[in-house]
């Protein structure tokens, strides 16, 4: 049992910890703002009408505003088509590794500047990285805050993902594919409770390609869009949820193969889990 100090003691050092935490990312977001100003410095001679179109819609706010930023990167990209990527690409890695909102209208303007195919190749490697980096931060220095906000929700996913170890790669697309648990808690808490950055980034590659097709496809066709609701419709979200479901289907038939042999030795799969570990084997 905790002896009074010590509960007194660790509940001083928990805001520590998350002060320094923060300061830490505060650290982090200042190098990394540097760098992108740099970056941006090094860009050719960009005119002062688009310097202000830029300024004044970025982030995009509305559909309207959206065009605008796209009306004026258009002729930009089309002289530089490899720089003005990279930076739009920079920027939203930046946004995604400090869980920033606003990267959905990015992946929009990629999609207007670069086509259909290839600003969803765009968006889905550079969404990719940004959810690794986030992941990297997240180990590195996030995990007092991210216990600060999410306790209880830390704790039932470390849970499920040490029961789901076995088929780990396909619940992490179920939960990419379906909205259970947003992408900004799967990002900063998937290597707090010991999920691989292998396996973290290639759910993250592959189970967000649908929505990073349907964002990308809308940009290219940006002129046929309402409102930017019109992005998310039922059909999707069910279609989604299906892959998500489909996705569960080898790990369920793995558990099921495995409480075969469980069940005609009658031992208990907590048994069966506590021999694998320890590296024995039935003779």
């Amino acid at each position: 049992m905790m002896a009074p100090g010590e509960k007194g003691t660790l509940l001083k050092s928990r805001p520590q910890g998350v002060r320094r935490s923060l300061l830490r990312i505060l650290l982090v977001l200042c190098v990394i703002g540097t760098l992108l100003f740099a970056y941006f410095n090094s860009l050719p001679k960009i005119e002062p009408h688009v310097w202000s179109a830029i300024r004044g819609n970025f982030p995009p706010h509305s559909l309207s505003s959206l065009r605008e930023l796209r009306d004026a990167l258009v002729g930009y990209s089309a002289n530089y088509p490899v720089r003005i990527g990279l930076a739009v690409a920079f920027v939203y890695m930046g946004m995604q590794t400090f869980a920033i909102p606003g990267t959905t209208s990015l992946s929009l303007v990629l999609g207007a500047l670069f086509g259909r195919w290839l600003g969803f190749t765009l968006v889905a490697l550079t969404s990719t990285a940004g959810a690794c980096c986030c992941y990297i931060l997240s180990w590195a220095v996030g995990k007092p805050i991210a216990k600060a906000i999410w306790p209880e929700r830390l704790s039932s996913f470390q849970a499920e993902v040490a029961h789901r170890r076995k088929a780990l790669l396909n619940y992490m697309l179920f939960l990419r594919m379906t909205p259970l648990l947003p992408n900004v808690f799967i990002n900063v808490a998937s290597p707090i409770v010991g999920v691989p950055l292998h396996v973290f980034g290639l759910a993250t590659l592959i189970g967000c390609a649908p929505n990073n097709f349907v964002a990308a496809n809308a940009g290219a066709h940006l002129g046929e869009l309402n409102s930017m609701a019109d992005l998310v419709s039922l059909r999707l979200v069910a279609f989604m949820c299906v892959m998500g479901v489909i996705a569960l289907i080898p790990g369920l038939w793995m558990r099921t193969d495995t409480a075969k042999p469980v069940a005609e030795n009658g031992l208990s799969s907590s048994e069966v889990d506590a021999k694998g570990a320890g590296g024995k084997k039935e003779t």
